[in-house]
């Protein structure tokens, strides 16, 4: 009984998670945020390169701000076309009607997404 509450309860905490899409000329971007069971969330940024030669991309600047928080980063792209940050606590989520404003730089190249929620 007390294995079937909890599945019940992780199904619920899991109609709270959203997704955040967006896309650019050259990038598309999802940022989710997924409960756990324990009332923390995880926040997931994915950017993908929609370019044509991932290979040459190089060095990727990126910074994220949202109404919960900010973050940002520095990779080498080196052929993959994604890039993940990951980060997470029990401290404030991004509204569902929340904008959130990513900015990538490369080579020279600055885009800037705005992502907007969907239901996961």
């Amino acid at each position: 009984m007390g294995l079937f509450m909890v599945i019940i309860l992780a199904g619920c905490l899991n109609d709270n998670d959203m997704a955040f899409t967006g896309e650019s000329q050259n990038w598309s971007a999802r940022y989710e945020v997924s409960h756990t069971i324990d009332d923390n969330h995880r926040n997931t940024l994915t950017m993908t390169y929609e370019g044509d030669d991932p290979a040459h991309v190089g060095t990727v600047k990126y910074k994220y701000a949202a109404t919960s928080g900010e973050g940002s980063g520095e990779t080498e792209l080196s052929g993959r076309r994604e890039i993940v940050h990951q980060s997470g606590g029990n401290g404030a989520i991004p509204l569902k009607d929340s904008i959130i404003e990513v900015t990538v730089e490369w080579n020279g190249h600055k885009e800037e997404l705005k992502l907007s929620a969907n239901k996961k």
